[in-house]
């Protein structure tokens, strides 16, 4: 084969060369790009966003934590309110009469308002039922903790 003349393997050859080469500059990185290595802004938008999602979540978790340890905490002491009423009933051994009182104690630095309801046992004159329910507010309509004792009278 005469000087400049291409041979059918060269061709291929060079076929094969340039798709190479085209390929290369198709899948490679734009010239400032090369090497570098980072994260798009769409990559740092959604990282942002499931932060936020997480960090709301977490928040509300927290908060309505919180809220049921001060209910519970509001409730013992409720509790303890009425076992101290009962208390000084059996202690001082007044025996009360048939009907409902109300009054406050303070606990914790707090008021609490009670509500005493004496109510006399059926065929058993000598006992009497007293339900002592513990308001934190006094025109609150459900009382934060309520307790019932059964009273002996005292003997004379």
């Amino acid at each position: 084969m005469p000087n400049g003349w291409l041979s059918i393997s060269n061709v291929s050859c060079l076929r094969e060369m340039r798709n190479r080469c085209h390929n290369r500059l198709l899948h490679s990185p734009p010239l400032g790009r090369r090497g570098a290595h980072g994260f798009t802004l769409l990559e740092v938008m959604v990282a942002l966003v499931v932060l936020a999602i997480a960090l709301g979540a977490l928040s509300k978790g927290v908060s309505s934590y919180l809220a049921n340890a001060t209910y519970l905490q509001d409730r013992t002491l409720a509790t303890w309110v009425a076992e101290n009423r009962i208390t000084e009933l059996q202690l001082t051994q007044a025996w009360p009469k048939a009907d409902t009182t109300k009054g406050s104690a303070l606990m914790a630095g707090r008021e609490w308002y009670w509500v005493q309801k004496v109510t006399a046992i059926e065929g058993r004159p000598e006992i009497r039922q007293v339900q002592m329910q513990i308001l934190k507010h006094p025109d609150d309509k459900r009382p934060l903790a309520t307790l019932i004792a059964l009273i002996g009278q005292p003997q004379k």
